[in-house]
């Protein structure tokens, strides 16, 4: 039953629909993996065991009667432990919500349920979803699946270790600069920023109402990936952002081939912080497509290059929903880049805002305008693999990187990310390469807004005829 545990969803479903697996059999395999794998890897301090089993039975029984909900029937599951969850605490990785327990589901658990998944618990991640590393959380520091000593970025860091050690196959996590992609990216997985307002945010903590911030899967297949979209996405009336749309099969739109397709690599901004082995494993991907029908021509966006003006306009917001909990607990606060990331929103001006918001609109204008020549772009996810945690320094191709800082830390993790929270676009990350040190290497695809299939579709292709593809992690193999 453990090597089912490094399946993919789109493998077992059909096992569990001829009622070959069994989805006990399964959860307790899962529950087994993560007891056997935690201990070093940190990412599932909250597992639900009875709740998960007595889910795992009646969905069993459900199966066995006939009544098959779809492929993620029976499947283990996580979640990243800033979603409500019924009567569970959910922290944000903040000893200052400790104790905090939730009375409602949000939309992503009211749909995985619907869609019959098992809910293991809750994954680990870094404190408050502000920061790319996982190094601080109410509940410690996460590690990397591919080498313990290493980060398992974040803030999605949990996440992204527990679908590749193999604990769950799918987890749902949040985006606001690159939570989903960075983490998964580390941790050689898939991880897929949805367009914004495709999946509701409500239950989401802290209810802001961010364009940047999404909720989406991480997983060990495009495949996957797809299937967690379809039971996710959907207009919901509780999220302002969230959008009435056609409601799009993704998994159907997979696997199409590429022929026609028109891909731009981006040559600017993207490739001027990153390590030599990043640049070398992106490039030779990109080179890959053309082997499979699709056209490649470079592309510039001019504009940004000042993408770093608009992080006040952001951390203003930071600013907002964590000064309550500054003036009243903030000795709670796990690290000082939490009073960092308040100050800078403090002392943001309207002007600040303003400038931010012509920045954007024009950054906006010169995308959109590429988008008329090709039908995706095509960057690094990080600028380095995952670096040791012991290690304050980060070696780029031009400059040595301090990642204790906040400024160094997003230098390395969410630079290349970001960009597309702010313009809400769809943006997933699948493994491409390895570093000399074995550790995995991430590429990222952006799509128009609303037409998360076709960078899904790309990323299918590319995951079966390229790969690597998912691999069993070093601390596993």
């Amino acid at each position: 039953m453990k090597d089912l545990l490094y399946k993919s969803i789109t493998e077992i479903a059909p096992l569990i629909k001829a009622r070959k697996v069994s989805p006990v059999e399964l959860t307790i395999a899962s529950l087994e993996q993560i007891r056997n794998t935690d201990s070093k890897l940190n990412a599932f301090p909250v597992v639900k065991e009875e709740e998960a089993l007595a889910t795992a039975r009646y969905a069993e029984a459900e199966i066995s009667s006939g009544n098959y909900l779809g492929p993620l029937h029976g499947i283990p599951v996580g979640l990243k432990d800033n979603i409500a969850v019924q009567n569970w605490v959910t922290t944000c990785g903040s000893p200052i919500l400790r104790e905090h327990v939730t009375d409602y589901d949000a939309a992503v658990v009211e749909r995985l349920r619907a869609a019959g998944a098992i809910i293991i618990g809750k994954n680990n991640m870094h404190e408050w979803a502000l920061a790319g590393s996982c190094t601080y959380s109410v509940f410690g520091t996460i590690h990397n699946p591919w080498n313990i000593n290493h980060t398992s970025g974040g803030s999605s860091g949990g996440s992204a270790a527990a679908v590749s050690a193999g604990q769950v196959f799918l987890s749902v996590g949040t985006d606001a600069r690159a939570s989903i992609r960075n983490p998964a990216s580390y941790c050689g997985i898939v991880g897929h920023k949805p367009s914004t307002g495709l999946i509701s945010r409500y239950g989401e903590l802290p209810p802001t109402s961010s364009w940047y911030m999404v909720i989406g899967p991480l997983a060990r297949t495009v495949s996957d990936a797809a299937l967690a979209m379809d039971a996710l996405a959907g207009y919901d009336s509780r999220d302002p952002n969230s959008l009435s749309l056609y409601q799009k099969k993704y998994f159907d739109s997979l696997n199409q081939g590429l022929d026609g397709l028109r891909i731009g690599l981006v040559t600017n901004y993207f490739f001027d912080d990153t390590t030599d082995e990043v640049e070398k494993a992106v490039l030779k991907a990109s080179e890959a497509f053309t082997q499979m029908g699709a056209s490649l021509k470079e592309v510039q966006i001019p504009s940004i290059r000042h993408m770093q003006l608009i992080e006040p306009s952001f951390e203003s917001e930071n600013k907002s929903w964590l000064l309550d909990y500054a003036l009243t607990r903030g000795e709670d606060f796990l690290h000082q880049d939490i009073r960092f990331r308040i100050l800078a929103g403090a002392f943001a001006r309207t002007i600040d805002h303003e400038r931010a918001s012509r920045l954007l609109s024009q950054i906006r204008w010169e995308v959109n305008n590429i988008f008329e020549d090709v039908d995706i772009l095509l960057t690094p996810t990080n600028s380095t693999p995952a670096y040791a945690l012991t290690e304050p320094n980060v070696q780029l191709k031009n400059d040595l990187v301090d990642v204790v800082s906040a400024n160094g830390q997003s230098r390395v993790t969410t630079r290349l990310t970001v960009p597309f929270n702010a313009l809400g676009l769809p943006a997933i990350s699948i493994p491409c390469g390895f570093a000399s040190n074995g550790m995995p290497i991430g590429m990222q695809l952006i799509g128009r807004h609303s037409e998360d299939e076709t960078i899904l579709n790309a990323a299918a292709n590319f995951e079966s005829r390229v790969g690597p593809g998912y691999l069993i992690p070093q601390m596993i193999s």
